[in-house]
């Protein structure tokens, strides 16, 4: 079991196995207790760019060879041997993990990006189909009511038909431990008040964050497909705003366009850093200036309209 629980903290089951792993972690105290045991033995070795110190296995086969010895027959001796023989398994284990445990990082990252981006794919399939059912039209995000969130993207293509739940979930996310998600419906959605109707707004878009409208002479307008290569329309939320954001990839996130096409960008700025996708041309989270001016946002973000934007029409 303790590979089981080790793998599932890796993201490195299979999907039938994390959930029963999960359940069985749910229905048993003690399991749960190993588990945050063997999670806080990871942790100083979590960070993803963790290299093993110059020579680790050099230094170590020599520590080896400098403690063995001939055997002894005496009792103490033979005590003393043991001793040496638990520091020499004490400093092989320590070898063992520093040269391995990062490697299965990487490797689990590694197959973590690769998954988002194929969601990412899937979504761009779907946003493609959806625009052309659409009248060339994306999903669009009001501006006022229950559905005045830039997550409202999902429910409106899991009602169509082009996506299903997992399609939105990253597997490097934290949302991938909540086997409880789905994406609403616009009826629960609209039915919804107070705090339900919050963090459903909130979750609803999944891992990603999505390009809501911007402003144009003076009116709000729904983001059309115009096939552009360049321009961002999903992204992996930022797990903190600032110049260069950080994901849940590290400091960089994938990014699916508007022609379809999946990258991993390790700046949110585009255009010779003209463009910053997660931010307006005032360097505002709201409404984009202009149709050129992508802004990429969190699920639960409403598609604030300033009035200076108004004001510089």
């Amino acid at each position: 079991m303790r590979e089981q629980l080790l793998g599932y903290l890796l993201g490195a089951l299979e999907p039938h196995e994390h959930a029963e792993v999960a359940a069985k972690v749910a229905a048993d105290a003690e399991l749960r207790r190993e588990l945050e045991l063997l999670a806080q033995s990871l942790e100083p070795l979590a960070d993803e760019h963790h290299e093993p110190p110059a020579g680790l296995a050099k230094k170590t086969c020599q520590y080896v060879a400098d403690r063995r010895g001939p055997s002894a027959g005496q009792f103490g001796a033979c005590s003393q041997w043991r001793l040496q023989d638990l520091c020499v398994a004490a400093a092989l284990f320590a070898a063992v993990m520093m040269l391995v445990v990062p490697a299965v990082y990487q490797s689990r990252n590694q197959a973590h990006l690769e998954y988002c981006q194929r969601n990412l794919a899937t979504l761009g399939q779907a946003l493609v189909q959806f625009s052309q059912i659409h009248n060339n039209e994306f999903p669009q995000v009001p501006v006022q009511g229950n559905l005045a969130a830039a997550g409202i993207y999902a429910p409106l293509l899991r009602e169509a038909g082009l996506i299903v739940d997992s399609n939105v979930v990253c597997p490097a996310s934290q949302l991938r431990k909540c086997s409880e998600f789905r994406v609403p419906t616009r009826d629960e959605l609209l039915a919804a008040k107070g705090t339900l109707l919050q963090r459903l707004q909130s979750t609803m878009g999944g891992s990603y964050g999505y390009c809501i409208g911007y402003v144009q002479n003076g009116r709000y307008h729904v983001r059309r497909n115009l096939g552009r290569e360049n321009f961002a329309l999903v992204a992996d939320v930022p797990l903190q705003w600032v110049n260069e954001p950080a994901s849940h990839h590290g400091r960089g996130q994938n990014v699916m366009f508007e022609d379809g096409h999946v990258r991993y960008l390790s700046s949110a700025r585009l255009n010779d850093g003209d463009d910053h996708f997660f931010i307006n041309g005032l360097g505002y989270v709201a409404a984009g200036i202009g149709a050129d001016d992508a802004v990429i946002v969190p699920s639960g973000t409403r598609p604030v309209i300033l009035r200076t934007m108004l004001e510089g029409e």
